[in-house]
């Protein structure tokens, strides 16, 4: 049985499907700086620590 990774980075899309968050909500998120994200060639990227950081942070700033 082969080990199973998790990627590091994730593209827009699949940070969607991992967050249940929008497209959108995301990109709002990435400009104004909530969600630090990574311009790798022509895709946008999200550290998938830097996402999962985001929603540990969300009931602490409360």
């Amino acid at each position: 049985m082969l080990p199973t990774f998790q990627p590091l980075a994730l593209t827009v899309q699949d940070a969607v499907a991992y967050s249940g968050l929008s497209r959108s909500r995301l990109y709002k998120l990435m400009q104004t700086g909530e969600l630090p994200s990574l311009q790798v060639g022509g895709r946008r990227m999200i550290r998938r620590d830097a996402l999962d950081a985001f929603f540990d942070n969300l009931g602490k700033a409360a």
